[in-house]
């Protein structure tokens, strides 16, 4: 990265007396160290544009849009949040020079990028994110997992005092790591390769049973790794949450398929009373955003029939099961020209609120139904 002089220009952002070229030079270099690590993200494997086809300038965009919240304002218009950071730091003796204010630069800038990188996959796969979500839970509540991250990636593993006493599993060598340590390569099997996620799924489903929770999952995945020791005998996270994905999915559709070989008169007066309780939710919320938003001139006429079009379109996702996608995915049919910074900065607050209490209200009715 070209050199930079910072000891002169971070000090010169933190009491506003920078110039417009100053704040260019910043921004530019925020940017691209934002970039570098999104592109790094891409090296190791992780999907990190919105579309599968390469376009030049995505990553360039999901860059600044990453790391526009450092760069937020107070009423004396000065960057809260940069201020904060460096000050403590400018104020040591002697001051940190260059090379220390980009370490601590680059560390601010990551940070920002992987928090926003966060949101922004909730937002395009919900769904996944809460699998991955629910996966460190368990491992944080068991006491027989441990986790290291190599790579870019986060293993997770049985702790070596766990499979000791477990000797149908073949694992006759233990090493006497502590809970808070990484066992040494030779009880992960370093040298081996990493189980294909195909022949997990096929000797995982063997013992596979709707009913389990995600903890037990994990634990049956993690032994057909110690049962197969031409395998390292740890998973990646992301393949553990594809599999367990994958085995919602085949439940999902199982149900769906029995329902419709099934089908009685009940399930038929069933469907046209949750029809029902959908359209009267849709009267609920037509009304809340006319009478709270539309009346009060918080929202146009036109932006407050878009807001009631998509949130019916959620609806339907949810009665029909059809995959559910993020709010800005929805709103954005409607919207084409809309970005994510524009979602978050103007529509965000009051359409997911809207959002919250249109399933909320279906909710009620459902329960009352059932």
């Amino acid at each position: 990265m070209k050199k930079t002089n910072l000891g002169i220009l971070i000090p010169k952002i933190c009491d506003s007396t920078y110039s417009q070229s100053d704040l260019y030079q910043f921004v530019n270099l925020v940017q691209k160290i934002s970039l570098s690590y999104l592109k790094y993200q891409e090296v190791i494997g992780k999907h990190i544009r919105w579309e599968r086809r390469e376009r030049n300038s995505e990553l360039e965009d999901m860059a600044i849009d990453c790391v526009a919240g450092l760069f937020m304002r107070n009423d004396e218009n000065e960057f809260v949040q940069l201020k904060r950071y460096f000050e403590p730091h400018l104020m040591e003796t002697p001051a940190p020079n260059d090379e220390e204010l980009l370490i601590l630069l680059r560390r601010l800038a990551i940070k920002k990028t992987k928090q926003e990188l966060s949101r922004i996959f909730k937002e395009r796969d919900p769904e996944g994110a809460k699998i991955i979500r629910n996966i460190r839970v368990a491992v944080k509540n068991s006491d027989d997992f441990g986790t290291f991250r190599e790579m870019g990636r986060e293993y997770i593993y049985f702790q070596p005092e766990v499979l000791e006493p477990i000797s149908e599993y073949n694992c006759t060598t233990v090493y006497a790591n502590s809970p808070d340590e990484t066992p040494d390569n030779e009880y992960l099997r370093k040298d081996q390769p990493t189980i294909p996620e195909k022949t997990l799924r096929d000797l995982y489903l063997e013992d596979y049973t709707p009913k389990d929770h995600v903890s037990t999952s994990i634990r049956k995945m993690l032994r057909v790794t110690a049962e197969e020791e031409k395998f390292q005998n740890c998973l990646p996270t992301d393949a553990i949450a594809r599999l367990i994905r994958y085995t919602n999915f085949e439940v999902v559709r199982s149900k769906l398929v029995a329902q419709i070989e099934v089908d009685s008169p009940l399930d038929y007066v069933r469907m046209k009373e949750i029809e029902e309780a959908k359209r009267n939710v849709l009267v609920k919320i037509k009304s809340k955003i006319q009478v709270q938003y539309v009346r009060s001139f918080k929202i146009s006429e036109e932006k407050g029939e878009i807001y009631y079009r998509t949130l019916a379109d959620v609806l339907d996702d949810i009665t029909h099961n059809k995959k559910i996608e993020s709010y800005y995915r929805h709103l954005r049919k409607y919207v084409p020209e809309l970005t994510q910074k524009q979602y978050r900065s103007d529509e965000r607050t009051i359409f997911e609120y809207l959002g919250k209490l249109t399933k909320k209200w279906f909710r009620e009715y459902l329960k009352d139904l059932l």
